[in-house]
């Protein structure tokens, strides 16, 4: 699959990996990124709820293969570019609700690091919530991993566990020259201990772009609704399972005119 591209000399790409953080902030994250980047801009997402680095998800009725399974990785591969890239790697946690090791997760982070540096882009890693994980209340834990992860057994304190070395794992990735490691801020995070609050994301993403080094800006009349976090829920990516069935679709998916393209894997 290749995708065309008009001045690709003068583009920017954004590389984002991530869970539901991403897929449920992504409309702000495309009004955010073309105020701090330069234009055109295209956007390689590999996201989506539930989402797993490494192993195939399943949300509701949709299934998803690991993000280093995603079809991202050929479409890199096999178009040259000479855009400049940023890349963001989040919601790394997320596979500590699916049972994985730490040693698994950072196994499959520094394969997507390996993968990403052929872009030769800057890479941005964000942590771990901690504050949220150190304070949670048992029947929280237990109801948010019903809801979420319904066939986990998983208990509060052997994720706690889990999350402080992840931690501390990710931030010893980020100790190379092209890695910037951003810390979870406590109060990006609500009731909901996974997932940005709605009012936060614009800053979450204004602050993991600037640490990219991209230009900041007044972020703070960028909206953030219920109806942002849903806009993109029926945006088809490249390859997915509904019902059991596979369905495919050709990118970019998302069209902004002629300086804003995403493409969904």
């Amino acid at each position: 699959m290749v995708i065309d591209s008009k001045n690709e000399e003068m583009s920017h790409r954004l590389i984002v990996l991530g869970a539901s953080n991403v897929a449920k902030s992504l409309e702000v994250l495309l009004n955010v990124a073309p105020q701090m980047m330069p234009k055109p801009l295209e956007v390689y997402a590999a996201i989506g709820r539930g989402r797993s680095y490494g192993a195939s998800s399943k949300f509701l009725f949709r299934g998803l293969p690991g993000i280093l399974e995603s079809e991202l990785w050929p479409v890199l591969e096999n178009r040259t570019s000479s855009a400049e890239t940023s890349c963001v790697i989040t919601d790394v946690g997320n596979d500590l609700l699916y049972d994985q090791s730490v040693d698994q997760i950072i196994d499959w982070v520094q394969q997507c690091i390996i993968r990403l540096r052929q872009t030769e882009g800057r890479i941005a890693i964000t942590g771990i919530p901690l504050s949220c994980v150190r304070s949670l209340a048992s029947y929280k834990f237990t109801a948010f991993r019903t809801m979420m992860f319904p066939k986990s057994r998983l208990q509060l304190q052997t994720v706690r566990d889990r999350a402080e070395a992840l931690d501390v794992r990710l931030q010893e990735l980020a100790s190379d020259d092209d890695i910037t490691f951003i810390p979870q801020k406590p109060d990006w995070y609500g009731f909901d201990p996974i997932h940005w609050k709605q009012a936060k994301r614009p800053e979450v993403w204004h602050t993991i772009l600037n640490a990219l080094g991209h230009q900041a800006f007044n972020y703070s009349s960028v909206r953030s609704s219920f109806f942002h976090s849903i806009r993109h829920w029926g945006t088809r990516p490249a390859s997915r399972t509904l019902f059991g069935m596979k369905q495919t679709k050709a990118q970019p998916s998302i069209h902004r005119g002629e300086h804003l393209t995403v493409a969904l894997y």
